[in-house]
């Protein structure tokens, strides 16, 4: 069983799809939402203090420093910015700013006007490399990096909002600040916050979840339950929670039963399902989201309570501590490794993720789950020891082609070939452009300033009439010739179970 949260990076955790019944896939809007429920908003978030962005970015002043180097790994959150509090329920919940350093932004906007199991309106929208060293350049000049890692006012409220601000270079920087509108915190700090923020794309556009992840845990039976928790009827969901004690991800009509159920219900609500009750996670999927488990954090503050206990751990394999996260030096060899999960990074003795390079800064953004014993050492410290360990991720590390080492890449239709060229599953897909009635297929071309996002869409089954069967694949192609072949997306009719069969994540906005 593993604790989930849907952080702002998709790599699912591996688990059967329950199907949709819906033959239909919605449209995201572009617009403003109407309410099509009569459900009770979410809870308000309106004790947390945030920045309201601009509608537009300000201009920064233009930096006459060297750009500054970072990864283009589509998998690389390069900022990510947020305040939460208490009240904050991390599955429900959008970052206010989170950037991949391909340039994708999710942002938090304003409260939905229907349920949609989060607790803001998702916006997605894509900066260009220029805007990112921009702000990446006002980061460093206004003293960011120079900044401690965490601050609090005094005396210390006893239940105040946290704000963070994180940047993944060659180093993670992580900055938290207690009470951030006390006066006592930095003018730097306050300063970065509202310029991330304000870093609003101009194509950004709303997205809705229509797939999530929902995992049970058996409470017990109902007739000898003793709690003065809320009980809900698990009913009118086609979903058994007996069914999913180890995780699935749901989607269709399915997604919204479940996102209709628990809407407005605390976070400590039991669900009855036959004799028994079950406590349950559901986190939305956002764009490219990570499920990731809060257990180092608890580990890292308790090592000695946790001593010889076994964990379930999902995080990023951050190899040799390449980012500087966990604390002091590798505890058992030289080639113990760190994972870092959504709540701190810690050491880990013995083999790592077959595939990936513990020095290698290619396999950082990889995600992992980790099944390893405690073992507490001395003076609060503690560390993990392996007991089986498995890469979540598919390797899409940068390859060179062999025409990168001759000629480097003219336009998109050169672009083009050359993943035609090496990708057998995408040879055959054509660029029909739009307006063409029957198509079933066609190649999208995202403009980047070192290249281009390439989008092959395949469809099958009645295309005259819309396609029934859909598959997407999506690559970057670097203007030195370097292929990455980031995912896919498939939606296929299941005609068992007259219903749709989903895998892997729509990207780029493809399709809408």
């Amino acid at each position: 069983m593993l604790p989930v949260l849907a952080a702002c990076a998709t790599v699912p955790i591996p688990t059967r799809t329950i199907a949709t019944a819906t033959p239909t896939l919605k449209p995201l809007p572009t617009a403003t939402l109407s309410p099509t429920s009569t459900a009770t908003p979410l809870p308000t978030t309106s004790s947390i203090p945030t920045v309201t962005p601009a509608t537009t970015a300000t201009p920064l002043p233009t930096s006459t420093r060297a750009p500054i180097d970072y990864a283009r790994n589509p998998r690389a959150i390069l900022i990510e910015a947020d305040v939460t509090d208490s009240s904050t329920l991390r599955d429900a919940h959008v970052p206010t700013f989170c950037l991949y350093a391909d340039g994708l932004v999710i942002l938090a906007g304003n409260r939905p006007t229907f349920p949609t199991g989060l607790d803001a309106t998702v916006r997605t929208g894509k900066l260009s490399d220029s805007d990112i060293q921009n702000l990446l350049g006002y980061l460093t000049q206004v003293g960011f990096f120079d900044l401690k890692d965490y601050y609090e006012s005094r005396p210390k409220p006893t239940d105040a909002p946290t704000a963070f601000i994180s940047v993944y270079l060659n180093k993670a920087k992580v900055v938290r600040v207690y009470d951030p509108k006390n006066e006592s915190t930095p003018k730097t700090f306050t300063d970065a916050l509202a310029r991330i923020t304000q870093m609003i794309p101009t194509d950004t556009q709303t997205f809705i979840p229509t797939d999530g992840y929902l995992e049970s845990t058996d409470a017990g039976a109902s007739n000898s339950l003793t709690t003065k928790n809320t009980i809900v009827d698990w009913s009118n969901v086609n979903v058994r929670l007996a069914d999913v004690i180890d995780g699935v991800t749901i989607s269709g009509k399915t997604f919204d039963q479940v996102v209709a159920l628990t809407a407005n219900k605390p976070a400590n609500t039991l669900y009855r399902e036959g004799d028994h009750v079950y406590r349950i996670r559901f986190a939305p999927n956002l764009p490219r989201a990570t499920h990731l488990t809060d257990w180092v954090g608890t580990i890292l503050n308790a090592p000695r309570e946790f001593d010889g206990r076994v964990f379930d751990i999902v995080g990023y394999f951050r190899g040799w501590n390449l980012l500087g996260e966990a604390s002091g030096s590798a505890p058992v060899t030289r080639n113990d490794w760190v994972i870092a999960d959504d709540s701190g990074a810690i050491y880990v003795t013995g083999t790592p993720p077959r595939g990936l390079d513990p020095s290698s800064r290619d396999n950082i953004w990889n995600v992992v789950h980790l099944t390893a014993k405690v073992v507490y050492i001395r003076l609060g410290t503690s560390y993990l020891e392996v007991r089986r360990v498995e890469n979540l991720t598919q390797n899409t590390t940068p390859t060179p082609t062999p025409s990168s080492t001759s000629a480097s890449i003219a336009n998109a239709n050169a672009a083009i070939a050359l993943v035609k060229a090496r990708f057998s599953e995408v040879s055959k897909i054509q660029k029909t452009g739009g307006g063409i009635i029957g198509a079933s297929s066609d190649i999208q071309v995202l403009e980047r300033a070192d290249g281009w996002d390439l989008a092959f869409w395949e469809g099958s089954g009645d295309c005259p009439s819309g396609c029934i069967n859909n598959h997407y694949y999506y690559f970057s192609v670097k203007k030195d010739g370097t292929i990455t072949k980031i995912g896919e997306y498939a939606r296929n009719y299941n005609a068992s179970t007259n219903s749709f069969d989903t895998s892997g994540a729509p990207m780029w906005g493809y399709p809408k």
